[in-house]
């Protein structure tokens, strides 16, 4: 681990401290590392012994938000360390009354992006055994040597498209900001997707939903899926069936993307949960462009204060249907 993460993760556990041993915060909602080196899992903190498994590094990509719907049942007040999607998030929870925002306290923690084992291990070549950073450089660490590969390159596929990486609300910013940044590509897929006849269209959402284990993993790690009942387990009516079917599969999935339109904050955790890898981001992507260019750039957990567009009337909405 490079030194300057040392410093930042002592940064950031003395600063939470004083507020858990404290009595300000029953519950400290952050990351610890994994039974791998490349993988850290939510960590739960209660003590100052629980804090000294804090982490903060490259694979911190859980969206922490998420967990508050069942802590803030068991804790009176919670602090919660947010990344740029994490805050975004709670933005969104916080519009749809579901968490209170006295109970919350944010720690922002501005984030570089974090990085996705699988290219590191295929840019490896070998078994890789670790790897350090250094000047936007990946060092990646084998047994046959070492090799370096450009940072960017190697981050997950919903952080390359990330153009707001500091939290955009927080009660103490813990490290230092880094402001916007640009993403030319960030609807590359989807244009390539937009320029397929209808056909071609069909057969590649009928490819990817195909593989659909419906075991819903993409809706318990989305912040936008709160809903105290989900459709696909309500009885009266049954929206969804229980066997396997191509048509189920689609109308989950396109029922709970038309869930989020105008809400979605493109933390792509849907898609980094999905555990036979379906392409959720893309259409969930399709979604936000076409709301930007509808109702102009609106992005969803940015402002609390600021309703959806599919949820808010304006008299100069467009209503070009009403002319014909």
């Amino acid at each position: 681990m490079a030194e300057h993460n040392l410093e930042q993760i002592e940064k950031i556990r003395e600063a939470v401290k004083q507020d858990l041993l404290g009595g300000r915060i029953d519950l400290l909602l952050g990351w610890e590392k994994g039974h791998y080196w490349w993988q850290s899992r939510p960590l739960f903190a209660q003590s100052e012994e629980d804090l000294e498994k804090l982490a903060w590094d490259s694979f911190c990509a859980v969206n922490l938000s998420r967990y508050l719907l069942e802590e803030l049942k068991e804790h009176n007040k919670v602090g919660v360390l947010v990344k740029g999607c994490d805050a975004r998030a709670f933005n969104r929870l916080l519009q749809d009354n579901m968490v209170p925002r006295d109970r919350v306290i944010l720690y922002g923690l501005p984030c570089p992006g974090m990085l996705d084992y699988d290219r590191l291990a295929a840019e490896a070549g070998s078994v890789l055994l670790s790897i350090t950073e250094e000047n936007g450089q990946v060092v990646l660490i084998t047994a046959e040597g070492e090799a370096k590969a450009d940072r960017d390159e190697m981050l997950l596929d919903k952080c390359r498209g990330c153009i707001y990486p500091d939290p955009a609300v927080y009660d103490q910013m813990l490290l230092p900001p880094q402001g916007e940044k640009e993403s030319p590509e960030r609807f590359k897929k989807v244009e390539e997707l937009e320029a397929m006849s209808a056909q071609e269209r069909f057969a590649y959402w009928e490819k990817e939903l195909s593989r659909c284990l419906r075991c819903y993993a993409c809706r318990q790690a989305c912040p936008y899926c709160s809903c105290r009942e989900c459709f696909v387990e309500q009885e009266n009516p049954r929206w969804q069936g229980r066997a396997y079917q191509p048509s189920e599969n689609f109308m989950f999935h396109l029922i709970r993307a038309y869930h989020g339109a105008g809400r979605c904050i493109d933390c792509g955790e849907c898609e980094r949960s999905c555990p036979v890898g379906i392409s959720l981001q893309e259409l969930n992507r399709k979604l936000i462009k076409d709301i930007n260019e509808l109702y102009g750039d609106y992005e969803a957990g940015l402002d609390a204060e600021l309703e959806p567009p599919l949820l808010t009337y304006r008299p100069d909405d467009p209503a070009a249907f009403s002319e014909k």
